[in-house]
């Protein structure tokens, strides 16, 4: 049962600006006989990668039938994952948070950092361009935000969605390029589960698999509505809470 829970998280965190590997971490700490590790946590965004290609299927389909736009939005892609990739790749980070003993410390500054992202970005204008209208540097600048989000507490769609905002993107495009960007993003996070895995996956996780795919279809929606309709502060005063929530567990563990 406490698996389901994990992936159902999993699926909502994943995609509201509230960091998913932030929860994980700090629902392992309160449930440690059923904690996950960050490769367990990887293999749950299989579910999440799909959640995003069913939800989008029209427009992804619609993508792939016009060459000159399939080969922009490849492009801003393609420079748009490698600094995230570069870092998940050659910097062991994920190694050194899973082995600190400060991991509720760190995820409680991520939290808070990302918390101060949200509340800025959503008293932003809205802008007038649309994914096709980004430049290589630009989309570039939305990456280096994406790869902070290898930090647990720094949520992945919020930073990204808050900075293609800032480069007055439409909502619904930052939206769209934000989940666009997180597809080889969130099938590389579990590509990299076999490959670093040290052991076996449990076949297990396939259950919290299914409930993430399940909830992230939700929770894309939710996204969608909040920030059309400018409440990514509700998620800035969650993000700070789940800080001070981090913090305190920490304090507790002493």
């Amino acid at each position: 049962m406490i698996d389901i829970l994990f992936g159902i998280i999993q699926g909502v965190t994943e995609f509201l600006p509230i960091s998913s590997s932030g929860h994980l971490v700090v629902l392992s700490e309160l449930f440690k006989d059923n904690s996950f590790n960050t490769y367990e946590i990887a293999f749950l965004h299989l579910g999440t990668f799909f959640s995003i290609l069913i939800y989008y299927f029209k427009d992804i389909f619609s993508i792939l039938n016009n060459r000159n736009s399939l080969i922009q939005i490849f492009k801003l892609i393609v420079i748009g994952v490698m600094p995230a990739a570069a870092f998940g790749l050659f910097l062991p980070i994920s190694n050194l948070i899973d082995e600190s003993s400060a991991i509720l410390v760190i995820t409680a500054l991520a939290y808070i950092f990302i918390a101060s992202v949200l509340y800025f970005a959503d008293k932003l204008e809205e802008g007038d361009k649309s994914i096709l209208d980004l430049s290589l540097k630009e989309s570039l600048t939305i990456g280096f935000a994406q790869a902070l989000a290898l930090f647990p507490g720094v949520s992945r769609s919020g930073i990204t969605l808050s900075t293609a905002l800032y480069l007055k993107l439409k909502k619904t495009e930052a939206i769209f390029f934000s989940l666009l960007l997180g597809l080889p993003t969130i099938f590389g996070a579990w590509l990299l589960t076999f490959m670093q895995a040290t052991e076996p996956i449990d076949n297990s996780l396939w259950i919290p698999c299914i409930a993430a795919f399940l909830s992230g279809l939700v929770a894309i929606r939710v996204l969608i509505n909040f920030t059309v309709s400018s409440k990514l502060n509700v998620f800035s005063i969650y993000c700070f809470l789940m800080g001070l929530i981090s913090l305190g567990t920490y304090l507790i563990n002493l």
